[in-house]
């Protein structure tokens, strides 16, 4: 039964191209007997639903022209001695008359009970027989090679390039899997691609391949999905990647000094945004430039100057990490990247570092230059988040040091918007509602989806002034992230909700557990972290498996080894993890398999659209994902029956939302877990 299913699916593979699926075995009584399951392949050799296939001692089928069938038996001995894949090339003479050649491959595998079974794929080459028959039919259909495997990665058949693509033998090509044979992360990158198959029809990457002993192979692999089985083509796109390469080159560096420009910056800020956000850092945009402009532009030696800017650049570069970025934007000037920085007093070594590195002089060839450089500092995101503006006031900063104040530095400062006045403000009101306890935990109840009982608690912070006013989290949780009161203020929600907790488990109400969020920098600071949450849990005498620890998709991805082993160790010590805002960040599915996560939370803003189809799909496709991945999965922002019945239908498991609940304060939530259950049981949500 197990074969024929193989094999039924097997065909299905190849049954919109001109492939045709067979099985050859050979009984350990010498026996030979032929399958075509495909009923379309069948018909391509004109043999009934219903014929009982005949072949002769040695193995070939009696439609094989006779003078081709010592070359078909020698192939196929020679495939079972060594068992290695066979080649196979000859011509039929179908019942019908019709001659036609046809040419292929076949992957043999010895059974147990002595059997040897081929499955293997011929192709109709009747138009190509005066030409390379193989090679040529799939260089011209699928530029360059193909392989057809199971979603264990078994192959099932191969063309020959394909052995000359990946640098392997026939031998290996047998004994491996597909992904045995690539390296690593493209491996896994197929193996995502399987696991979310659901969603394409075809995928296209591209890869670059480094084997050892080998040039480097630049591919570009698509790759189906037909029934359980997959089919990749692997095409050789070197030649046209060096060319891109050498292309990409021209237009992201200067052309006379060799050194990065404005649109290699353009290119690459978006992703140092993106990373600085994730992290929770800052960039400064640093303007520098030589004191004596003039010096300079009066050399008119144009290959002189552009090593002047070479030697500039190699004496500024040598001052960053690997993290930062440098080019030239204009003349003599040059823009630099500062990156990952938590305050804003960390750039003073760099840029000191920068301007002790011109105290040598520069020589280029017997000439000698004794420069100084200036520099104008601005902030991101404080002064912006547009690569122009913040290359503008950088600017504008190093024109304000005077013609007298060589190797300075000078930060650009405007005056006070109104926006800025407010946030000043709230700043100096945040820190003092931290002092005074203005800011305290509410709770918001997640709800199992099936039964309606409450299976865990969410602590959030919410900020009551002394008048009453109540002030929403997204003001000043980005405030106390900026500003570096993110650890007190997390300080605060994580002692209370482990305190809350402990009441309410010593009460019986509850024996679930609190959820609270971390933030990316503090996720990150392991030895931080664990005196925090070790301390709560001392304090209050909560078990440690009564506290899950949420954080962001994208500060898991900022540094995914680290997060791994973070997670892991607070999986050791009976802390949970759950995955917050998942789709809002960076996800790799080959690094989230890796993370030893219980749950998966899907941001709310999907929840809120599910009525559109694109959101819809990918809330179905990530809750099948996480469910592959053993996760439970939970959604966030139901806010009302649509929604709930929709995430039920699509097998989420949790729930959390204002359908059930506004986050509550404690006394509230109380209340609200000494009743729920018996609520729930009157009021026949049909849970």
């Amino acid at each position: 039964m197990s074969e024929k299913k193989i094999a039924f699916s097997y065909a299905n593979v190849a049954k919109d191209l001109p492939f045709i699926a067979f099985i050859r075995t050979k009984t350990a009584k010498g026996k030979y007997f032929y399958d075509f399951p495909s009923p379309q392949d069948r018909e391509r050799l004109d043999f009934s639903p219903f014929d009982k296939i005949s072949t002769d001692q040695d193995g070939c089928l009696d439609i094989v022209h006779w003078s081709d069938k010592d070359k078909l038996t020698q192939a196929i001995r020679a495939s079972e001695k060594n068992m290695t894949a066979s080649d196979e090339h000859f011509c039929v003479v179908l019942p019908s008359g019709e001659t036609r050649w046809l040419a292929g491959s076949a992957v043999p595998k010895k059974q147990k009970n002595g059997d040897i079974v081929w499955k293997g794929f011929w192709l109709d080459v009747t138009n190509e027989k005066k030409k390379d028959y193989f090679n040529s039919l799939v260089l011209e259909s699928v530029h360059e090679g193909v392989a057809a495997f199971d979603r264990q990665g078994k192959i099932l058949s191969f063309s020959p390039s394909l052995m000359k693509i990946l640098s392997c033998t026939p031998e290996e090509v047998a004994e491996k899997t597909i992904f045995s044979l690539l390296p690593q992360d493209v491996s896994e990158t197929l193996q995502q691609y399987m696991l979310l198959s659901a969603l394409k029809e075809k995928i296209s990457i591209n890869v670059s391949l480094q084997k050892e002993h080998h040039d480097p192979v630049f591919l570009e692999i698509d790759m189906m999905q037909k029934d359980s089985f997959f089919v990749c083509l692997f095409r050789d796109v070197t030649t046209y990647y060096e060319k891109e390469e050498e292309l990409r080159y021209l237009a992201y560096h200067d052309i006379n000094s060799g050194v990065e420009n404005y649109a290699y910056l353009q290119d690459i800020f978006g992703k140092v945004l993106d990373q600085a956000k994730v992290s929770q850092t800052q960039i400064a945009v640093l303007s520098v430039a030589p004191d004596s402009l003039g010096q300079l532009n009066a050399i008119s030696d144009q290959e002189a100057n552009a090593r002047i800017v070479a030697g500039i650049a190699d004496r500024i570069r040598s001052c960053l990490s690997d993290d930062d970025y440098l080019a030239q934007t204009s003349g003599h000037r040059f823009t630099v990247l500062i990156t990952g920085l938590e305050f804003t007093l960390e750039i003073e070594k760099k840029i000191e570092a920068i301007l002790r590195g011109f105290e040598r002089p520069i020589y280029i060839g017997d000439l000698e230059f004794d420069l100084t450089v200036s520099i104008g500092v601005c902030f991101c995101p404080q002064d912006g988040e547009n690569l122009q503006d913040l290359i503008s006031r950088a600017d504008l900063a190093l024109r304000q040091i005077h013609a007298d104040e060589k190797s300075s530095m000078r930060i650009y400062n405007s005056d006070l918007s109104m926006k800025a006045a407010i946030n000043l403000n709230m700043r100096r009101n945040l820190k003092k509602a931290i002092e005074d306890h203005e800011i305290s935990a509410f709770f918001q109840p997640q709800v199992d989806i099936k039964t309606g009982h409450i299976i865990g608690l969410e602590a959030l912070a919410r900020w009551r002034t002394s008048d009453g006013v109540l002030i929403p989290p997204s003001e000043f949780i980005p405030e106390a992230e900026e500003y570096g009161m993110i650890d007190s203020l997390t300080e605060t929600i994580l002692d209370q909700a482990c305190k809350w907790n402990q009441k309410w488990y010593s009460m019986g109400l509850c024996r679930v557990p609190v959820a609270v969020n971390i933030s990316g920098r503090q996720f990150h600071n392991e030895t931080q972290l664990l005196c925090l949450v070790d301390k709560a849990l001392d304090d209050s005498g909560l078990p440690p498996y009564l506290l899950e620890l949420e954080l962001t998709e994208s500060s898991a991805m900022y540094d995914p080894k680290n997060a791994q082993r973070i997670i892991q160790t607070l999986l050791d010590n009976n802390i949970r993890c759950a995955l917050d805002d998942f789709g809002t960040g960076y996800s790799s599915l080959s690094v989230l398999r890796s993370f030893p996560l219980k749950k998966l939370k899907i941001d709310r803003s999907f929840v809120l659209e599910l009525s559109e189809k694109k959101n819809l799909e990918i809330v179905r496709a990530t809750i099948v994902m996480a469910h592959a991945l053993n996760l439970s999965v939970l959604a966030e922002g139901v806010e009302n029956r649509q929604h709930f019945e929709i995430l039920k239908d699509l097998g989420c498991d949790i729930i959390q939302g204002y359908l059930f609940s506004r986050p509550l304060a404690p006394e509230q939530m109380e209340l609200m877990l000494m009743r729920w259950d018996a609520d729930v049981a009157a009021m026949g949500r049909g849970f």
